[in-house]
């Protein structure tokens, strides 16, 4: 027992110093059985930054229903929408839309919180990309900042701005 929590913890370690290698070797060699709805998340991000996109899609998705059979609904929301991203960049937009309705649902009526600027932010791409809508997009994006800022999700606060200077060169502006 001892050797499997020393296991699971240098996998944690490694992903915490975003050390990806070492993390995926890490959580490779631990049963799955073992691992929480935390440690999939870390170990698809693992196998993600090593160039392992599939499996990093399947641990997402295990990570998701874990989250989401214990009623964590903002960690499954923000695993949805970080499917639907995945999904979207690998042109499988119908896919892409399941897991961003998906996000929907499971933030519907919730507390704000950094999820909801990451729905936003995802709105913002949709409508920018999908919809060719522009003033919806860069009303999106005003959202997903401003959540982000509030909730100190600064990937999220960066990623709104960019998407904003986006929408206003298509517009000319």
């Amino acid at each position: 027992m001892s050797q499997l929590v020393e296991s699971v913890d240098a996998a944690r370690e490694a992903a915490a110093r975003h050390a990806w290698r070492e993390a995926y070797d890490a959580y490779s060699r631990i049963d799955r059985r073992e691992l929480t709805p935390e440690d999939f998340e870390r170990f698809a991000d693992a196998a993600w930054w090593t160039g392992r996109l599939d499996e990093a899609i399947k641990l997402r998705e295990d990570s998701y229903a874990g989250f989401a059979s214990s009623g964590t609904k903002h960690a499954a929301a923000r695993l949805a929408l970080t499917l639907s991203w995945d999904h979207s960049g690998r042109g499988a937009f119908s896919v892409s839309q399941g897991w961003f309705a998906n996000a929907e649902r499971l933030l519907e009526g919730e507390a704000e919180s950094a999820e909801h600027a990451l729905l936003a932010l995802t709105r913002g791409v949709n409508a920018l990309f999908g919809e060719g809508s522009l003033s919806e997009a860069l009303a999106h994006f005003d959202s997903a900042f401003e959540l982000a800022r509030r909730f100190g999700d600064r990937d999220v606060q960066v990623l709104a701005l960019a998407g904003k200077g986006r929408a206003l060169v298509k517009l000319g502006e």
